[in-house]
């Protein structure tokens, strides 16, 4: 798969995210067949609000100075991307950068044991999400809440959908088994283990088990609705408690698609 934060190789996870403390992902490049070190990119346009240079390995190093050699950038959408232990940096504080820009050198500086790349996404409130999501593909769109779906049959995340839109995410015909989306507070009824999996909010995780089939959905602050596999639309919902109204879906009932609406979203 292509990078927006590797010049020249495709995706290489080293480190997941939310392994104990780690609140990124670790990247090296893999070029004609194997792992290397590669140029960083700017992921979207953006200003560098941060940076961290001089820095030198340190295993023992913590706080600012285990990042290294780094560059934080602020996105149009209020989302700050952040790139660690680089070799070198070739930014300046509040210089404006564009997308697919070099920012610097994949390096081994600061709390590093060898040669990758640290990658952080931050959202308007500069917390830490899971950036998996987005080490291909855009940021979430400035002030628009977006979500997708986990077709259970094709066994893939299908396209991202924008909430307020005719859009739905789903496959009429293909049972869901996991949601994504941004945000917003939400979670999911597992059809196979019969029981509410705990809420999540945002992308740092997704609700649900991948494949076992869902056959209820909670999301709050928004109005939704589910599509029934091999029925039709059910009822707008526009709360969340242990009532009939209170979720969408009917249990035993497989939900192959899901629209999402919220008026007040600004």
């Amino acid at each position: 798969m292509s990078s927006r934060v590797l010049k020249r190789g495709i995706n290489i996870v080293t480190c997941k995210y939310n392994i104990l403390t780690h609140k990124g992902i670790d990247l090296v490049s893999r070029v004609n067949g194997r792992n290397t070190t590669d140029d960083i990119i700017t992921h979207s346009d953006g200003v560098v609000v941060w940076l961290q240079t001089g820095q030198k390995n340190n295993t023992k190093a913590t706080g600012n100075a285990s990042y290294g050699n780094c560059v934080k950038i602020k996105h149009s959408n209020g989302y700050y991307t952040l790139y660690a232990h680089l070799q070198d940096v070739k930014v300046k504080l509040n210089e404006k950068v564009s997308k697919g820009q070099v920012i610097g050198y994949m390096g081994n500086t600061g709390r590093s044991f060898g040669s990758h790349t640290h990658f952080e996404v931050r959202n308007e409130k500069d917390n830490r999400i899971n950036p998996t999501p987005y080490i291909d593909s855009e940021l979430p769109t400035a002030n628009k809440i977006t979500y997708q779906v986990y077709d259970n049959k094709k066994k893939k995340w299908l396209p991202n959908v924008k909430v307020n839109t005719n859009s739905y995410a789903g496959n009429f015909g293909n049972a869901v088994s996991g949601l994504k989306l941004d945000k917003l507070k939400y979670r999911v009824h597992d059809k196979i283990k019969n029981k509410w999996l705990p809420f999540v909010e945002g992308r740092t995780n997704y609700a649900g088990n991948l494949g076992n089939t869902v056959d209820g959905i909670q999301i709050e602050n928004a109005t939704y609705r589910v599509h029934i596999k091999n029925g039709g639309w059910l009822s707008w919902v526009s709360k969340v408690d242990n009532t009939n109204n209170g979720y969408a879906g009917i249990y035993g009932k497989e939900i192959d698609a899901i629209q999402i609406k919220k008026d007040n979203l600004k």
